[in-house]
């Protein structure tokens, strides 16, 4: 048995308080901003490669976007389920250069590539409204032509491309996201689309619109919801 002097034994004990106080914060239940459930660290790993091989080449190694918009934004993945990635997933973008990988990859590989994109939030997730939105999609076009088509194109076809993806404006932010492609209107719910029109894309040129916080255009709350019942109107 080995034996420890008075010093080594002081030190010993506080390496062991300090490994119970990181086992303790670590497992404080909602001390995650990204709840994971019991399967999450199997899955991981797993999710790193998939998202290697099949994403990276256009969202960045580090979902810091490339020809893909990026993905490790704070202002998206506190308002984007892991279903809606999931959906993105398997719907893809293929107007944009997103193929969709259903049929490639099996769902438990779908969800790892979303658990894995998950992990890059920190912040806690936004309250995002469920069911659809009750809009005028009449108003709805007069406001996105009037604010949203410099970014999303008149036909919400999103904003200048090449080679299949996304350029980086000079904003330093990134192309808009096409809004009247199926596989976004599949992927999306009405209340992801009224939350990033409320809260904005911090990153990207997309701003904030909610009256109150303090945008360079401010909306209430039922403009907004007019806007995404005109967008929701593209949906075949």
């Amino acid at each position: 048995m080995r034996l420890f002097c008075c010093g080594s034994w002081k030190r010993a004990r506080r390496g062991v308080a300090v490994v119970s106080l990181l086992t303790f914060i670590a497992f404080v239940p909602g001390a995650l901003a990204f709840e994971r459930d019991a399967a999450w660290n199997n899955t991981y790993s797993q999710g790193l490669a998939l998202y290697q091989q099949y994403c990276a080449q256009c969202h960045g190694k580090n979902g810091e976007g490339g020809l893909g918009l990026p993905l490790n934004l704070q202002s998206f993945l506190t308002i984007a389920s892991k279903d809606y990635i999931e959906r993105s997933i398997r719907h893809g973008r293929l107007e944009r250069g997103m193929p969709p990988l259903a049929a490639l990859l099996k769902p438990k590989q779908i969800s790892a590539i979303a658990n894995f994109v998950k992990s890059w939030q920190f912040e806690p997730s936004k309250a995002v409204a469920n069911g659809r939105v009750d809009g005028d999609p009449a108003n709805g076009r007069a406001l996105f032509n009037g604010i949203c088509v410099g970014c999303h194109g008149l036909k919400g076809e999103g904003g200048p491309k090449t080679g299949g993806g996304h350029i980086v404006s000079s904003l330093s932010g990134f192309a808009g996201p096409a809004l009247s492609i199926q596989g976004f209107l599949k992927s999306a719910t009405d209340g992801y689309i009224k939350a990033t029109l409320m809260y904005g894309r911090v990153g990207t040129p997309m701003g904030a619109y909610l009256k109150g916080t303090q945008g360079f255009v401010e909306l209430s709350e039922q403009e907004i919801n007019d806007i995404v019942a005109f967008i929701r109107s593209w949906e075949r």
